[in-house]
């Protein structure tokens, strides 16, 4: 078994401590996000800005690509540098470790810039960053922003609508049902174009969700835990004070959770959309999911000598 637990670090302080309690603990498991103010110190944000200016890329203008509606992205920032440093921070581990109530893999990290009249990604769920594990396997995502949002002025954050009122799991659990069906060359069209009329943006439940929807204000240094579950969109970057809103999502995995090749060809072959009757075209396959060639389908990703490290 390979943990490549992360060591102390001795660099200044990268994450603030934070005073949580089993209220905390219990409102995330529950709404299946929580807001953690001033997680990370002005340093670890400036380091997180050089980071992303050095490695996003421009998108074109006009794609049918997941992730046209940002002005640059990148879906894989390097692991090293300010991101392992991170990661060794003691109080980044406590911090998440004891809100999700288990010890976590760092598994992918990304980054995400709104130009101003970009609107980001349309109401979805953690279909991509996680299709390579089994749909009852917890997963995670903290949301950092770099540059201040407010939901009253310029937008540029997020919008989401709590676990409580309506979750994805199921999604989930849909596309692994229809992946199955592909995997034995059966048709999906019938179930995909019932999934794609319930989800469809515009639509009866989407705008159920822009009625129960949650945005919050941030400083840089905040950030936003949540779940693989929660239903989630970009809030569109108006005219203001900032040109551009840049954010780093760092991606995290119950180390218990299990390899589902299946599931992940599947989303594959879809764009990340199964589960909701989309198809936008098959994805480059070399994903994260793709590492893990070293054990069998639902066998411990942790047990892969390509498991990221472990908090």
């Amino acid at each position: 078994m390979n943990l490549p637990s992360i060591l102390p670090d001795t660099s200044p302080a990268l994450v603030n401590p934070m005073r949580l309690d089993q209220d905390a603990r219990w409102q995330f498991k529950e709404r299946g996000y929580i807001t953690l103010r001033q997680l990370l110190t002005p340093s670890a944000i400036e380091q997180l800005r050089e980071l992303a200016d050095s490695q996003l890329r421009t998108t074109p203008p006009v794609t049918s690509a997941p992730g046209d509606g940002f002005s640059r992205l990148t879906h894989r920032l390097g692991q090293t540098g300010i991101l392992e440093r991170l990661y060794r921070q003691p109080a980044f581990a406590q911090a998440l470790s004891f809100l999700t109530d288990c010890r976590l893999i760092m598994s992918e990290a990304q980054s995400f810039e709104l130009g101003v009249g970009r609107t980001g990604f349309a109401w979805h769920y953690d279909s991509l960053n996680f299709r390579y594990i089994r749909p009852q396997d917890p997963a995670f995502s903290l949301w950092l922003p770099l540059q201040p949002v407010r939901p009253e002025g310029q937008g540029g954050g997020m919008a989401w609508v709590p676990l409580s009122l309506f979750s994805a799991q199921e999604n989930f659990q849909f596309s692994r049902l229809l992946a199955a069906k592909l995997a034995r060359g059966e048709s999906v069209d019938e179930f995909s174009a019932l999934l794609r009329q319930t989800y469809a943006t515009p639509g009866v439940l989407t705008d159920c969700f822009e009625q129960q929807r949650i945005e919050e204000a941030f400083e840089p240094g905040d950030a936003l835990l949540f779940s693989k579950y929660l239903w989630h969109r970009s809030s569109p970057l108006l005219a203001g004070e900032w040109d551009r809103r840049q954010a780093v999502s760092l991606r995290l995995v119950d180390w218990r959770a299990c390899l589902d090749p299946l599931l992940q060809d599947g989303e594959t072959r879809s764009a990340g959309g199964l589960g909701m009757g989309r198809d936008g075209g098959p994805l480059n396959p070399q994903s994260y999911g793709s590492r893990f060639v070293d054990i069998q389908a639902g066998e411990l990703i942790r047990n892969s000598a390509h498991c990221g490290p472990v908090l």
